[in-house]
């Protein structure tokens, strides 16, 4: 099978129906489907004045390339209707049915006028460079000392405020792993892997689309429970957090930062605090909703995220997710933790002769790669420690495939000569 490459050329005018319908029916050529809808919305840019830019977009199939004037709105929503498509058509698409560990919730509380805080936000940073994809970080703002003064920015939130109150939190820095109770960030490494090495009943899944016309976030979230859950309700929380907001910190030990990087501020929730309730719980349920909010036009869009956890009611929390606001998913089929996965992003990007893949110290069996239809093309035993596998590709023709252990998560790789 070759490579459909599809060459949009963003003009304004008018999108001919027809070639809405050609561009959709490429999208459904591909069975995963998700590896191209992420690389339409990459493609789509945000400025409405920007002309005639021409993002390649590629699906399985034979290789044509199309040029044809679209308008910037007819763009931006094929790409969102696309997204949301995704989730629709193929069930499970967000979310893995495989059974998968917990991930860790790190809810930090703390201030732009607390001195001690940027010690505190130095270690969410080294934990979450450490953690990556298993670690997700909100800061949550309040107490006295985020009152602003002057030119100082504004983080309080309605939402941080009555965490505050909930968690009977009287001083920062301080914070939570799971919601499992208040600490000081001295014991949030210690907590994380303990919470990383448990089971957790319920996968959780995202995905996320913006409107720029209307200035709103549409957000779909799935479950999955692969086992039963402990309680009788869970509850779906969904939050925005804002990336790498400039202003002030005050700071006890290296001096005040007119200019400091504030990262993962809490902006909004899209779900009641309290949360949205799943009252069914056993193995095998699937759960989706749909959430949308307006975004406040001060907001940097480019360093949104959407975050949702999902945990008992009034309870601990199972697993967390972070995606980028504008288009960001999970996607079932690949996962995103080489802790759970086994495998890490193979390279080259893309593979012509041969894919390098890292394992993990745990990694062993059988490796399968599976081309777009699901079919196995290509099986490798993995040696006892091995820390990488080579993985020849010579023999398969162009296209997107997965690889993985057995029927769990699993990650892409693209061939292409």
């Amino acid at each position: 099978m070759g490579q459909l490459v599809v060459s949009v050329s963003i003009c304004a005018q008018r999108l001919p129906r027809t070639w809405t319908g050609v561009v959709i029916t490429a999208f459904l050529i591909r069975q995963a489907g998700s590896a191209a809808i992420g690389a339409i919305v990459s493609g789509v840019h945000r400025p409405a004045d920007v002309l005639c830019e021409r993002p390649l977009i590629h699906f399985a199939g034979h290789r044509r390339t199309y040029h044809r004037p679209h308008t910037m709105t007819a763009i931006r929503t094929l790409a969102s209707s696309l997204v949301m498509l995704s989730a629709s058509l193929w069930a499970q698409s967000l979310v893995s049915t495989a059974p998968l560990p917990r991930t860790a919730l790190l809810e930090e509380f703390t201030a732009l006028n607390c001195g001690n805080c940027p010690g505190a936000h130095a270690v969410a940073n080294t934990l979450a460079t450490t953690y990556g994809a298993d670690l997700t970080i909100i800061g949550v703002h309040g107490g006295g000392l985020a009152t602003p003064s002057g030119a100082q920015p504004d983080f309080r939130t309605a939402e941080g405020t009555a965490l505050w109150s909930q968690f009977n939190v009287t001083f920062q820095p301080q914070g939570m792993i799971d919601r499992q109770g208040l600490q000081q960030a001295s014991a949030w490494n210690t907590s994380i892997q303990s919470v990383l090495a448990q089971p957790s009943p319920v996968n959780i899944g995202v995905a996320s689309t913006f409107d720029a016309g209307a200035q709103q976030l549409t957000v779909q979230v799935e479950l999955y429970y692969t086992a039963d859950g402990p309680v009788g309700e869970d509850r779906i929380h969904v939050a925005l957090t804002e990336d790498h907001v400039i202003g002030w910190q005050t700071d006890h030990v290296d001096g005040n930062h007119p200019s400091y990087d504030h990262r993962h501020v809490l902006r909004t929730y899209l779900t009641p605090l309290e949360g949205d309730g799943v009252t069914t719980t056993t193995t095998g349920t699937l759960v989706t909703r749909t959430y949308t909010r307006a975004i406040d036009a001060a907001w940097n869009l480019a360093e949104l995220d959407v975050v949702a956890f999902v945990g008992e009611a009034d309870g601990i929390v199972h697993q967390a997710r972070s995606i980028q606001a504008d288009g960001g998913m999970t996607v079932g089929v690949y996962g995103n933790s080489d802790r759970f996965m086994g495998v890490g992003a193979g390279f080259p990007v893309p593979a012509a002769e041969q894919v390098t893949i890292p394992l993990s110290p745990k990694a062993q069996g059988v490796l399968l790669v599976r081309d777009a239809l699901g079919r196995i093309v290509h099986q490798q035993r993995v040696a006892a420690g091995a820390s990488r596998i080579v993985v020849p590709v010579s023999a398969l023709a162009e296209g997107s495939y997965t690889y993985g252990f057995g029927n769990g998560a699993a990650r892409s790789v693209v061939v292409a000569r």
